[in-house]
């Protein structure tokens, strides 16, 4: 009996140590309990990342963010995880980009071809299952912090990066991981773009709202690389970059892999460049993709496009400390099938849609995109800039009215396209109206 008793007092001191820990009832990790102090200044990285471990360690768990303003540099992920930023609570990123550590190798993904050379993220995770950020809460990237404001010779404010590599050029930067959900708060002046998910499963956005309120360099809104099997959905992105973007990535994966199945619905999309990016040089194939019901105003619409590698030399990265790219029959050619747009106002001064490739560029198929039900408000005609090389074929535009905006000096550029379809498609000028914000 002795022994047992003995046993069990030893039991209950370490359920006692886990609580004091911020373990609850219901499997809640305060951040708090651990040592965070909300007032938008303390170093809280070192709190939060134990909450976070202490919850991966106990089998998985709400890590809750509430209360004030938490100041943190990187935090790791880990799986199994939800971590929950309430409303009036946000994290908010520090002011010293020593302090957001370099990425180091790992099997998942060739981190020396990560863009830019920018190794710094706010959030990481690698080879993940099931995890999640959620709330009503709000992200902070203080991008101010980063940047300067200078002016040009036409007296023209303008943003500039302090540096390119200290900085955290993806505010969430997620690689290799299964079952992602982001779904709720909102991220606010990113220092670069507000998310990366580079070869991602399974993938669940709902109702995020992102916001960059200066033209930040680079501030581009919902980015996947190379992921599955994805949906996004009722979000509203103000991005000083592309607003959404898919991309087949190959230099920065062990062997390149494809975009695929990926659903986009219900979202107002606001852009300084495109409202939807899709490709961009050395990129492989990106197929079976539904973009419906969006509202979009940016400085270019809906982009296809696969550039000169000449054109882009920093994606991906080149020259000292950068091993050789893998040419040849390493990369696959670049592909875009089955991809189709309904139900979209789109609002934009040039390129509304631009589907054009490098003379350069290695094709394999640009085969059935279509484009259905759109009201397109535009000062220049769609481009189809393509080249009779590989599938370029089976290209439908249906029942989309153009109101052309004064200042149109421009063609309708149609060149190397095999089944072009005009159905139901008008022209008809307008007035400028006076334009909202």
């Amino acid at each position: 009996m002795k022994k047992t008793t003995s046993f069990s007092a030893i039991g209950l001191l370490l359920i006692a140590a886990t609580f004091s820990q911020g373990a609850g009832n219901n499997g809640i990790f305060n951040i708090t309990d651990f040592g965070a102090v909300p007032d938008g200044k303390t170093d809280n990285t070192a709190a939060i990342q134990k909450a976070i471990d202490t919850c991966a360690k106990a089998g998985g768990g709400t890590v809750r963010v509430a209360g004030g303003a938490f100041m943190t540099y990187t935090l790791y992920l880990r799986s199994n995880i939800r971590l929950e930023i309430e409303a009036g609570a946000s994290l908010d990123g520090g002011p010293d980009p020593a302090l957001y550590p370099e990425f180091k190798p790992c099997p998942q993904w060739r981190v020396e071809f990560s863009l830019r050379r920018n190794k710094r993220a706010m959030f990481y995770g690698v080879g993940l299952n099931n995890i999640t950020i959620c709330g009503r809460g709000t992200i902070n990237g203080h991008a101010e912090l980063f940047h300067e404001c200078l002016e040009n010779s036409q007296h023209r404010k303008y943003w500039k990066r302090k540096d390119d590599q200290l900085i955290t050029g993806r505010n969430l930067f997620l690689i290799g991981c299964q079952d992602v959900t982001l779904e709720g708060y909102t991220i606010l002046n990113p220092t670069g773009w507000s998310m990366w998910l580079l070869d991602c499963d399974r993938v669940n956005i709902h109702k995020l709202k992102i916001n960059v309120e200066q033209p930040y360099p680079n501030g581009d809104g919902i980015h996947l690389g190379s992921c599955r099997d994805v949906t996004v959905s009722d979000c509203i992105v103000n991005s000083s970059d592309d607003a959404f973007i898919l991309r087949a990535y190959q230099h920065q994966l062990n062997e390149p892999k494809s975009c695929e199945r990926v659903v986009v619905t219900n979202c107002v999309l606001k852009s300084t460049c495109a409202a939807v990016r899709i490709g961009w040089t050395h990129d492989g194939e990106i197929k079976n993709c539904r973009f419906s019901n969006l509202i979009m105003k940016a400085t270019a619409g809906i982009t296809i496009r696969l550039s000169s590698p000449k054109d882009v030399p920093k994606d991906p990265p080149q020259g000292p400390g950068v091993p050789p790219l893998p040419e040849g029959d390493a990369l696959r050619p670049f592909g875009v099938e089955n991809v189709h747009f309904s139900n979209i106002n789109l609002e934009c001064p040039v390129l509304p849609i631009n589907i054009s490739l490098a003379p350069d560029s290695k094709i394999s198929r640009i085969h059935n995109i279509t484009f259905k039900d759109m009201v397109i408000r535009s000062r220049r005609y769609p481009t189809f800039s393509l080249r009779k090389v590989g599938d370029v074929s089976d290209i439908l535009l249906s029942n989309i009215r153009f109101e052309m905006l004064p200042g149109n000096n421009h063609s309708f550029d149609i060149s190397g396209v095999n089944g072009l379809t005009l159905d139901n498609v008008t022209f008809v000028n307008v007035k400028e109206k006076k334009q909202s914000k």
